[in-house]
């Protein structure tokens, strides 16, 4: 009596196992999965990626439209190529392992602004002649302000020191306090050079005030 009572029990325990284990075979079966892709006018395209973004595979079309890849079904795919819309196809359940299916995708046109052509001048120097006559809007007077030499100086001036300078006044500072560091300081006021490089610094405004 125990004997078939766990014969039974064991049984009950497989079977719902075996149910799974063939649902999940039956559910994820490869077929091989074929077409073609056209557009509106029934020509085919080129480089169309066929592809699932979840799994993260796919094949694109080749010179004649066509493409080949292996897919299970349910899989949602997407299809796409510049300058057309996007599609997407999810892979139907068949019983044959083998799918052949037909694209036709829409073309993803944009309008752009009106574009004006003139006539080219028929000479190189009429050419030179015509930009040089042609008037830039006021915006563009910006350009010449920033270019105006007392500008770039004085920007010049206000422009902070970048990261060669202050490694480079860093090392003249350390290389200033190994060669003195075992002599006596001297008072730089003391030191008629120090003034002469003073008056010179007056001079040439060094002190004056850059905001002015």
């Amino acid at each position: 009596m125990n004997i078939k009572y766990t014969i039974s029990l064991l049984f009950l325990l497989i079977v719902p196992f075996l149910g799974f284990s063939q649902d999940e075979t039956e559910s994820e079966e490869v077929i091989q999965f074929t077409g073609v892709v056209l557009d509106e006018d029934s020509i085919s395209i080129p480089g169309v990626h066929i592809y699932t973004p979840i799994f993260g595979r796919g094949t694109s079309t080749n010179e004649y439209g066509f493409f080949s890849m292996p897919a299970l079904e349910g899989d949602s795919l997407v299809i796409s190529a510049v300058g057309f819309k996007k599609a997407t196809y999810i892979v139907p359940k068949i019983k044959t392992s083998t799918l052949r299916v037909i694209f036709k995708l829409e073309s993803d046109t944009e309008m752009l602004n009106e574009v004006q052509v003139y006539n080219m001048p028929p000479t190189a120097e009429a050419f030179k002649k015509a930009v040089l006559a042609v008037r830039l809007p006021d915006e563009y007077n910006n350009m010449n302000k920033n270019l105006d030499p007392a500008t770039l100086q004085k920007m010049y001036r206000n422009l902070p020191a970048d990261g060669s300078m202050n490694h480079r006044w860093f090392v003249q500072q350390q290389a200033f306090y190994d060669q003195t560091k075992n002599s006596v300081r001297i008072n730089p006021l003391l030191n008629p050079m120090s003034w002469v490089e003073i008056f010179k610094a007056i001079k040439r405004g060094d002190f004056s005030n850059n905001n002015d």
